[in-house]
């Protein structure tokens, strides 16, 4: 079970290349925008029935490695070119620390904000004061230090407050509901951007009356604002899951059936009031598009550094090693980063996902959801599912399902990153009515290659290469492979071909009069020629002799290597979003024995009727 900070949750990204999740070509000197995600201590003065840290709250603080650790990794991330965007602070309890160190703490945000805040705008980003994340506990004993710093206070409290009572306790089982009561008032009068949040489980299903009641208590008698609130759904862990063999199920995760239940008696209690607009677009936002649960990797944008140099994917993932991205001060910053996004994209491959996901028009709003929560939980899709159809649902202009014609081309692309062993189908065998010689041993294609020495040439393995954002494809021929190569490019992508030195002259007497020949097309349909076929659309044909080719390119031992990303780029706009494009390489002379063997050989034609040429295939991504 987890109290996640939806408050320190970012949009979701879109489906991107690999580039993208590396760098962004801008005037600015920064790469990437991150979120930061600080954790100065680990130590919490609760014991929280879901917490997701489990027994790792009990780690005492370290005050001496707090300031040197964010400023050491402020420095080496801006160095590297990634410009944190959003600082904010999270526990553990960040308010068990002295407040003379949270001073100071605020004071390095406060600075890197003035320093770097026009950047930051620049990105598309605004620049907000520095954030934590609370139990409230302590919360007036740091209340010079907050309004100094003009803190943005996201506190965690469950709702009704006698829960609160029942959840969360001290570290000796003490109560700390009084405290906490005192401290709502004081939240209430903070003169800066404050909110509360609460986790929901199956004993604030049971109380859902109650909590209605308490958050009217709170908005119209206390006095707290309670536009800006957050509602979580807790959900079993593996640091929370031996609590519930001891206690009761009151802290239990939810089924999805149960968490619309949930919401739509939330939902019928204030309609028609003036809090509607907070629960249409505030109180269950964690379940929409905009935060990172739903992004198709969350490891491109979002980090979480603890006191002691450990990175790790969120404060969900910081309780499991599979989820850590490496240490600042062993494994450098570029390790980490690079780490991020594969680390997430291997824990989304070793998952399970059900076969409906793939035909769900709301994919790609949820992209299957929170990565860490179905790897604990066991699920095969979002653990709020049903919730967040509901909300789609209730907002369908602001997100539309997918027509059914772009379903099944999402979920390619998704698993594409996220899940290929879904992009594994089975074939049925093709029927062919033809001669029974073309099945004679002698007359298959392989056959048929290995007695001509220049088709071996022309089908080699070994003739072109690229290398698109460091890497590198041996390109094959289209027609003898069982597996594509895709990639997914986009405005930023870099290309590299390579050809072999030799290639000018094979099929050929005259080599001054060769060149590369490259195509490119795209898979939507035309009916071409006499034959009436149904085939994929051209797009362009380029060539380059062979003295232009080898002056522009570099020599890279027993090739050439021409950069032809700008070629590629160039024809953006006949690239259609979800549609495959396919690029092939050859030459002039090899092309033409190609058609040559043709009119002399049915076998081979049979066999060789769709361009044989060593090839690639991509998808393009517009940058947003």
């Amino acid at each position: 079970m987890t109290d996640t900070q939806a408050d320190t949750r970012e949009e979701a990204v879109d489906l991107a290349s690999p580039t993208d999740r590396k760098t962004h070509q801008t005037a600015s000197p920064f790469r990437k925008a991150i979120h930061l995600l600080y954790v100065p201590t680990k130590f919490c003065n609760m014991s929280c029935r879901y917490c997701y840290l489990g027994d790792l709250t009990a780690a005492r603080p370290e005050p001496d490695k707090v300031l040197g650790t964010l400023n050491t990794a402020l420095e080496q991330l801006l160095a590297h070119g990634y410009l944190p965007f959003n600082l904010s602070f999270h526990g553990g309890e960040v308010t068990t620390l002295p407040s003379e160190l949270l001073d100071s703490l605020f004071s390095i945000a406060a600075r890197h904000y003035a320093s770097y805040g026009e950047e930051i705008k620049a990105q598309g980003f605004r620049v907000s004061p520095p954030h934590i994340k609370t139990n409230l506990f302590d919360f007036q004993r740091h209340w010079d230090v907050f309004v100094k710093h003009r803190v943005s206070i996201s506190g965690s409290v469950d709702l009704p407050l006698r829960l609160h009572e029942q959840f969360r306790r001290d570290k000796q089982g003490r109560s700390t509901l009084n405290q906490i009561r005192e401290n709502l008032k004081l939240l209430a009068a903070y003169p800066h951007n404050k909110k509360i949040s609460c986790v929901v489980t199956r004993a604030h299903l049971e109380a859902v009356d109650d909590f209605i009641a308490e958050i009217r208590h709170l908005h119209d008698e206390i006095g707290l604002d309670m536009s800006r609130f957050n509602v979580m759904f807790g959900f079993d862990s593996g640091e929370n899951r031996s609590k519930f063999q001891q206690q009761d199920q009151g802290a239990a995760m939810l089924s999805d059936a149960e968490q619309v239940r949930f919401y739509q008696a939330v939902k019928k209690a204030f309609v028609g009031t003036p809090l509607e607009n907070a629960l249409r677009t505030e109180w269950f936002k964690e379940f929409t598009p905009e935060y990172c649960c739903s992004s198709v990797n969350c490891g491109g944008k979002f980090f979480l550094l603890q006191f002691d140099g450990e990175v790790f994917s969120c404060p969900r993932g910081q309780s499991s090693p599979a989820y850590r991205y490496g240490n600042i001060f062993t494994d450098g910053v570029e390790a980490v980063i690079d780490n991020g996004w594969n680390m997430m994209e291997r824990n989304e491959n070793l998952l399970d996902i059900d076969d409906n996901c793939a035909h769900c028009p709301w994919l790609a709003h949820c992209n299957l959801g929170c990565t860490f929560v179905r790897q604990e939980t066991g699920l095969t899709k979002s653990y709020t599912c049903l919730l967040q159809k509901q909300l789609y649902q209730d907002a369908p202009d602001r997100w539309p399902p997918l027509p059914p014609e772009r379903i099944t081309a999402y979920a390619q692309r998704l698993f594409l990153n996220n899940n290929l062993k879904k992009l594994k189908q089975p074939y049925t065998k093709k029927e062919r009515v033809i001669s029974p010689e073309l099945f004679a041993d002698t007359n298959t294609l392989h056959e048929i290659i290995r007695r001509d020495a220049k088709l071996q040439a022309l089908y080699s393995n070994e003739l072109f290469f690229l290398r698109i954002n460091g890497v590198e494809y041996r390109l094959h021929s289209a027609i003898l492979k069982n597996e594509m190569d895709i990639e997914v490019l986009d405005q930023s992508s870099a290309v590299l071909l390579g050809v072999r030195e030799d290639v000018f002259r094979l099929a050929c007497d005259d080599e001054i009069n060769n060149y590369v020949h490259l195509m490119l097309l795209r898979d939507t349909t035309v009916v071409y020629g006499d034959e009436q076929r149904s085939k994929q659309e051209h797009i362009f044909d380029y060539s380059l002799y062979r003295n232009a080719f080898l002056a522009a390119a570099q020599q890279e031992g027993n090739y050439a290597v021409l950069d032809i990303s700008q070629l590629l780029i160039s024809h953006a706009p006949f690239y259609i979003d979800g549609v495959r494009n396919i690029f092939f390489i050859t030459t002039k002379a090899l092309r033409e024995y190609h058609y040559s063997k043709h009119r002399k050989n049915a076998f081979y034609h049979l066999q060789a009727i769709n361009l044989p040429f060593q090839n690639i295939e991509f998808y393009w991504q517009e940058n947003t």
